[in-house]
C-alpha cells in the first residue's frame, strides 16, 4: 500500500522542478519579447512607447544619474535624451539573462551598446557600450520593468606591483 503512494511522491517530486523550469523558461521569451518592444521603440525616438515597456510606478536611474519615478517621468527622461545625443541612434542588446526572484519578479541582465551617438556640438561620439540591470514583474498577466539601471563598467585598476 506504502508503495505506490511513495512512488508516486517520489515521481512528483521529480517532475516538480521540471515543471517550473518549464514555466520559467515560457516566460522569459515574453520578458525577451518586452525588451525588444523597448528596442524597437529606441530606435524610431519613439519616446512613448519606449516608457510603455515601464509599469506605471516603475523606475528608472539613466547612467547620468537622472532618477525618474513613474512612466511620466520615465517619458520626460527619454523625451530629454532622444531630442539630444541619442536621436537617430541604433539600441542592440545582446547576452540577456533572466534571474528569477519569484514566479513573478525576475532580475534580468543586457548588454547593450548605442551607436550613432552624438555630442552636444552635433559631432559624431563614440557607441555607447553599457550594461542594464532591469526588474521585471509580471502584472495582469503582463510582463512589465519595475526598474531599470543601465550602467557602464570601469576599467580595471592596474595592480600595484
Amino acid at each position: 500500500m506504502r508503495s505506490p503512494f511513495i512512488s508516486s511522491f517520489a515521481l512528483l517530486a521529480l517532475l516538480s522542478p521540471m515543471m517550473t523550469a518549464e514555466a520559467r523558461a515560457a516566460d522569459e521569451q515574453p520578458i525577451k519579447d518586452r525588451l525588444k518592444e523597448f528596442q524597437s521603440a529606441w530606435d524610431k525616438d519613439d519616446t512613448t512607447a519606449m516608457a510603455a515597456v515601464w509599469a506605471e510606478d516603475g523606475t528608472l536611474i539613466n547612467p547620468f544619474g537622472t532618477f525618474a519615478q513613474g512612466r511620466d517621468a520615465i517619458t520626460k527622461v527619454f523625451v530629454q535624451e532622444h531630442t539630444g545625443p541619442f536621436k537617430a541612434t541604433k539600441y542592440v542588446t545582446s547576452d540577456v539573462k533572466v534571474q528569477w526572484v519569484t514566479p513573478d519578479v525576475a532580475i534580468v541582465d543586457v548588454t547593450a551598446n548605442i551607436s550613432g551617438v552624438h555630442g552636444p556640438d552635433g559631432a559624431a561620439a563614440p557607441d555607447y557600450p553599457h550594461h542594464v540591470t532591469w526588474v521585471f514583474v509580471k502584472k495582469d498577466g503582463k510582463w512589465m520593468a519595475a526598474a531599470a539601471r543601465p550602467y557602464q563598467f570601469t576599467p580595471k585598476l592596474a595592480e600595484k606591483r
